[in-house]
């Protein structure tokens, strides 16, 4: 075998390279020499968190690097800023509860969490006049009494973890909130937030999550608006994705052509999990070859590779969506055009528009209109109507994925 024994040799030579160091698509960037293209927001995150009082919350579409944002500027604050303290880390799923999330802190900080009895004794009476010389002391004519106390711990109330970590420092990053379906559990979180802030906790909290509104994370809590500052971030600009682009290749002595970074960069569409993936293969695929510029065949070959790397969520939906029918190349090309659109919503116009410019094919709006109805009527669909006229994708993810795949059909 070429690469060796299962790819072992190939494999070898990639982890060596550090290239997964550099473009990492499946985890959270983590480092601040790797961080490119939201410096305006990271310096509205690290103002606001250095500021007494005040928590953040961190919200966004998928794919737009909230995650990255958060624990990036959350360990230079405390390396550069904060001067230490802990830094807590829970990523939250379905099972999760905000005694769980409040479990995680407690822990992390070795604080008591179980219900402790301890006796306390009390003494009545005086001492006696009379003293016995007996190895020095004497008698004591009072009586002592003991009492057996519990102290409580109570995990579902705010009030009390907040009184357990107020004299605490550092930052407790709760990421994925969106996956506590129980809304009083974040209403718990966003109690305990406020709770903190009036006691002017120098233990800070970063919430973060998938939302259209910070109000959707925080169940609405009203008085929690003034110590919890939302930073929401959008699709990154095609400047700042092409700078992950450059940066990136920049730091393994690589270098893509101008049509490459075009064409990631579109592709891409201002999530930067995209850039990071296609990047990746690119990469890997130079790597291996030996050759440090990135063409075009290079780009083809990785897009293949990010196609079987996507999630099976990405890859299902639209597979099973597009099956479904009897002529499945009719919806894929109406799905291509939607997915060159700019805007999260669009018309059958818009579509009949990108077509003609991006694949030189002129469709009849009627003949759009007719089948985008369909994709959008089909149960677990890929786009849904969300307004007289209007469509949008369900997961803001899908035209990339869309995109990516129309290079692999184009290449072929």
């Amino acid at each position: 075998m070429s690469n060796g024994t299962f790819g072992i040799e190939r494999e070898a030579r990639i982890v060596k390279s550090g290239v997964r160091r550099v473009f990492t698509p499946h985890s959270p960037v983590d480092d601040a020499s790797h961080f490119f293209g939201r410096e305006e927001e990271a310096s509205r995150f690290v103002s606001v968190i250095n500021t007494e009082g005040l928590h953040v919350l961190v919200y966004g579409d998928r794919g737009v690097g909230k995650t990255s944002l958060a624990i990036t500027t959350c360990r230079v604050l405390l390396q550069q800023i904060m001067g230490g303290g802990k830094y807590i880390e829970k990523r939250c799923d379905s099972s999760d509860s905000f005694e769980t999330i409040a479990l995680k802190v407690l822990k992390e900080l070795k604080i008591g969490y179980q219900n402790i009895e301890t006796t306390q004794t009390s003494n009545s009476g005086g001492k006696a006049s009379i003293r016995i010389p007996v190895a020095g002391g004497e008698i004591d004519s009072s009586r002592q009494s003991a009492t057996k106390v519990t102290h409580q711990v109570n995990l579902s109330s705010p009030s009390w973890i907040a009184e357990q970590l107020q004299e605490k420092s550092g930052i407790f990053l709760i990421d994925e909130i969106d996956a506590l379906s129980d809304r009083e559990d974040r209403k718990k979180l966003a109690e305990l937030v406020k709770l903190l802030s009036d006691n002017k906790s120098k233990l800070k909290i970063v919430m973060v999550g998938i939302a259209s509104t910070g109000s959707d994370l925080t169940a609405g809590h009203p008085s929690v608006q003034r110590c919890l500052k939302e930073v929401q971030l959008k699709r990154m600009s095609d400047d700042d994705i092409k700078k992950i682009i450059l940066n990136g290749f920049k730091k393994l002595s690589q270098i893509p052509s101008d049509d490459v970074v075009t064409k990631v960069t579109d592709i891409s569409a201002g999530l930067p999990h995209f850039a990071h993936l296609i990047c990746l293969k690119c990469a890997e695929a130079s790597v291996i070859s030996g050759n440090k510029h990135v063409s075009n065949d290079v780009l083809d070959d990785a897009l293949n590779e990010s196609v079987k790397d996507s999630e099976n969520a990405l890859k299902d939906s639209y597979t099973s969506c597009l099956h479904s029918f009897n002529k499945p190349i009719e919806y894929k090309l109406i799905v291509l055009g939607a997915s060159y659109c700019k805007t999260a919503e669009f018309r059958p116009f818009d579509i009949r528009q990108h077509l003609r410019d991006r694949v030189s094919l002129d469709v009849e709006v009627q003949v759009i209109n007719r089948r985008l109805t369909a994709v959008a009527g089909r149960p677990g669909g890929i786009i849904e109507k969300c307004g007289r006229g209007y469509y949008r994708f369900v997961d803001p993810r899908m035209p990339s994925f869309v995109k990516m795949v129309h290079g692999v059909d184009r290449g072929k």
